[in-house]
């Protein structure tokens, strides 16, 4: 923390003192009946109460909080050993203190109440200035009532943590209060559907807090991976502070910087670790030609000579622990790392190449706060003009080819870091991610056998997801059967071969054959020709979604089969045709057959137009992947006429 602006907080903060908090054991008789969550049946514990008061006191940010949790359900009991973490560092930078704890359980309804005492409070040091106190409430039953509260004071008031208004269980009451003072001046970063449309808000000289109701538990579900960047939740950016109160008025400094002073400073520290190079690199450090050919050709030749000579190991971040000419002579790094190498080598042929910052999804944030902070940040992207066209690229996946980005990098927007011009920019990586299944269904006379001739094509990121799941099977020694053998457990899988074409054609190719065995020994042969979508089974089975639902990116999938009816046979049943969506058409689905004779064909097509569906729309969804399902997995029948 800058040292003045320390001084100057330290002479003009006042003490504020706290409001009202919740008290220990006195429960409500709503509280001390409730037996289970009428919007969320079957979960184990709720938070009764959640409750945090936040004041600053001389340079430092103290904040009170109070816990009131039942245990529902024998699975609750989890819940009887409580995690307290914070940061410590060298410099006591949070502290936690004043912790108290007790349980209390009603027999006959006569309450229990057991005051926690030390031996059930113990501190753990978890390394690298982490430490974490564990409270273990005794003899924990379903229907008890465990409270805590403790208080934590922080040191670092430019960024405040605020609140978290979700927990894993259902939380009946959750409240946040702040009083804040007039020597400082916050930015308030708001998040979350319930934060903006449900939550009770106050406000009055200083203190603003807000409440949200009967919230459902966090946990993730069907394609919502990082359902921590929709949590309801409220943070504070320090925006200025008050160095001076004088006669004229007071004296303010901006504490925030701008985006360019921003950009400029990781520039500089990126300059300083050697990756803004200007001059070629020496032939003896980087063993590569990179003298001929296009803007694109030089850059794709680097792409692949890191990708496949150095080892992507470590988390992603925005940081380098090494300086280029150590990257390059270790061949070694996480993600960032070799993704600014990358950089400094382009830079060294001339190429214009600059570094995007982006919070990647899962960070915590759906959208880009508007004024510039560095923590909503967390990865890098390359914005690079080769050959005079714009082009992202990415390093974080070994397996992908040039011009690939890390689909948790597919996010709205980042930093552009340009000298004496960083700014927001937008972030549109368009491709064409679908899928092509083709089935030939045929009778083998000789065997007897119904043979399913499948070839799939699967482009882009459904391509890389599929070369992924192979090299997962190589490596375990584990036969490519596999990749189908769950979905055709009443079909023998065979002849798997595959072909990588993503580097020439963004294609990866998947062939097999599913074999129906002794079909002929049945007068009806019933069989599934497209069970091979993944969609043949409904995803979404729960009663109630939270979370947006996130395909991740926009595609369709279309199968094609077409049966042979042999000789002997004519088509006893089958399904019929069929188009569907949903309200506003974000996802639909057609299903049409059509005799040609000795050919039945039938051609089914999923298209998802618009890849985050609201969880308001989750109703109609269902439904609509409940139709879905029962078309993909509804059966042909032939049917014997003759023996031929």
């Amino acid at each position: 923390m800058n040292k003045l602006f320390a001084f100057f907080l330290a002479m003009l903060l006042p003490v504020v003192l706290f409001a009202q908090t919740p008290k220990m054991g006195e429960f409500t008789q709503n509280e001390i009946d409730l037996k289970e969550i009428s919007y969320e049946p079957g979960a184990s514990a709720v938070f009764l109460v959640a409750s945090g008061e936040s004041r600053f006191f001389s340079n430092i940010l103290e904040t009170n909080y109070f816990y009131r949790i039942k245990i529902l359900t024998e699975a609750g009991k989890e819940y009887a050993d409580i995690p307290i973490g914070y940061f410590a560092g060298s410099t006591n930078v949070e502290v936690v203190s004043a912790i108290k704890a007790q349980i209390t359980t009603y027999t006959n309804g006569v309450p229990e109440v057991t005051t926690l005492g030390k031996e059930s409070i113990f501190q753990v040091d978890l390394g690298n200035g982490y430490k974490e106190f564990r409270i273990s409430f005794p003899n924990a039953q379903v229907g008890s009532i465990l409270e805590f509260s403790f208080k934590k004071a922080d040191k670092n008031i430019e960024f405040l943590d605020g609140w978290s208004f979700q927990r894993s269980v259902p939380v009946l009451f959750s409240n946040y209060q702040i009083t804040m003072i007039p020597q400082l001046e916050y930015k308030m970063i708001g998040q979350g559907e319930n934060f903006y449309h449900r939550s009770e808000k106050s406000e009055g000289n200083g203190v603003y807090s807000w409440t949200l109701r009967d919230l459902y538990s966090l946990k993730g579900e069907p394609y919502m991976k990082n359902y921590q960047d929709y949590v309801d939740k409220v943070e504070f950016q320090l925006s200025r502070y008050q160095t001076a109160a004088t006669t004229s008025g007071p004296e303010w400094t901006d504490h925030l910087n701008t985006w360019e002073k921003l950009g400029d400073e990781l520039i500089e520290y990126y300059s300083v670790r050697g990756f803004y190079r200007t001059n070629p690199l020496e032939r003896e450090v980087l063993s590569l030609d990179l003298s001929k050919g296009s803007q694109k050709d030089k850059a794709e030749i680097a792409y692949y000579y890191i990708r496949d000579n150095f080892i992507n190991e470590g988390e992603d971040l925005i940081y380098t622990k090494q300086t280029l000419p150590q990257l390059l002579k270790s061949k070694k790094g996480a993600p960032g790392e070799l993704m600014l190498a990358y950089m400094g080598i382009l830079k060294s042929q001339g190429i214009e190449c600059n570094p995007v910052l982006i919070g990647s999804k899962g960070h915590g944030r759906s959208d880009i706060v508007p004024f510039p902070f560095l923590n909503q940040f967390d990865e890098i992207l390359l914005l690079v003009k080769l050959d005079g066209n714009l082009q992202f690229l990415d390093l974080s996946d070994p397996l992908a080819p040039f011009g690939y980005v890390d689909l948790d990098k597919h996010v709205k927007g980042g930093l552009f870091l340009e000298k004496n011009a960083s700014k927001l920019i937008p972030i549109d990586i368009r491709h064409n991610s679908n899928k092509l299944v083709f089935s030939n269904i045929k009778l083998d006379t000789e065997t007897g056998d119904l043979v399913i001739e499948n070839t799939i094509r699967n482009y882009f990121y459904e391509g890389l997801a599929s070369a992924h799941l192979v090299e997962i099977l190589e490596k375990n020694d584990k036969p490519l059967e596999e990749l189908f053998s769950e979905k055709y457990d009443a079909l023998e899988i065979r002849n798997v071969k595959v072909d990588d074409l993503l580097e020439d054609k963004n294609m990866y190719n998947i062939s097999f054959e599913s074999v129906l065995k002794n079909a002929m020994s049945e007068d009806l042969i019933i069989f599934n020709p497209l069970q091979i979508s993944k969609f043949a089974t409904n995803p979404f089975t729960q009663e109630f979604r939270v979370f947006p639902v996130d395909f991740e990116y926009a595609f369709n999938e279309t199968y094609t089969a077409n049966l042979v009816i042999p000789e002997g046979y004519e088509l006893d049943d089958y399904p019929t045709n069929e188009s569907i969506t949903i309200p506003g058409s974000p996802i639909g689905f057609s299903y049409s057959t059509e005799n040609l004779g000795e050919i039945f064909k039938i051609t089914a097509r999923l298209e998802v137009k618009n890849p985050l569906i609201p969880s308001s729309s989750y109703g109609d969804l269902k439904f609509f992947m409940e139709s879905v399902s029962s078309k993909l997995t509804a059966p042909v029948i032939l049917k014997r006429i003759s023996i031929p």
